[in-house]
């Protein structure tokens, strides 16, 4: 396990004022350490982490409606999406936990990296306030948070597609089905055809199967109202 919290400390951007902070952050509650341990932290970090990301994207798109951001602000703290920052955070590496726990599972799972990287939010929080709680969360969410408006636009018309037929066809949804993929690994084009009950309606193609998915609903859609 590393030991050196600077290296975290740079990582986050935020040096603590109180250290003990940073270090129950990464208690993991196998250590059985009662109030000691991260959930605590974890339960604040999370309210912390789900206001700052809503008020990023209220200010950020001023002109969409509540259903749209509510599905980036979801996309954005997923679980999955968490547990990839504290691995880019590296912090499996200082995540301590009980011997037993080590011995049965050497690797922190995805969900204790999770639960450690909102406890992070709410020791940075409880260490500074809200504004180097901002400056970590819109660093190391800056790429996503850079195209959240791209990621709903695209996924619009798929949700306008799958209410669509579910109203027409007694609530069954679309199927998106791969149907090739071409070009280099690192400017690849995906076609992809969208299906209503079996039967193909459009394809679409794009440079990521969300892309591919998104203009084959919007074809179908236009196909189906004309």
């Amino acid at each position: 396990m590393t030991t050196d919290k600077n290296t975290l400390e740079t990582a986050t951007g935020h040096t603590f004022r109180n250290p003990e902070l940073l270090a129950q952050a990464l208690k993991h509650p196998s250590l059985d350490i009662g109030l000691m341990d991260n959930q605590r932290l974890e339960f604040l970090g999370d309210a912390v982490l789900g206001l700052l990301i809503a008020d990023f994207l209220f200010n950020r798109y001023p002109e969409e409606p509540e259903g749209q951001i509510d599905r980036m602000r979801a996309d954005l703290i997923s679980g999955s999406s968490l547990a990839k920052k504290a691995a880019q955070l590296g912090l499996a590496s200082f995540l301590q936990v009980s011997e037993a726990q080590s011995k049965h599972h050497p690797e922190p799972s995805p969900g204790m990296q999770e639960d450690a990287f909102e406890a992070l939010v709410g020791a940075i929080y409880l260490d500074g306030g809200l504004a180097p709680a901002r400056s970590f969360i819109e660093k190391i969410f800056a790429d996503e948070l850079s195209r959240a408006g791209e990621t709903v636009s695209h996924l619009a018309p798929k949700n306008k597609l799958q209410e669509w037929s579910q109203q027409h066809y007694d609530g069954i949804r679309p199927e998106y089905c791969l149907l090739q993929t071409d070009g280099p690994a690192h400017n690849p084009k995906y076609t992809v055809e969208v299906r209503i009950h079996g039967q193909a309606i459009a394809q679409g193609s794009g440079s990521s199967k969300k892309r591919a998915e998104a203009e084959a609903a919007e074809k179908a859609l236009k196909q189906l109202q004309d």
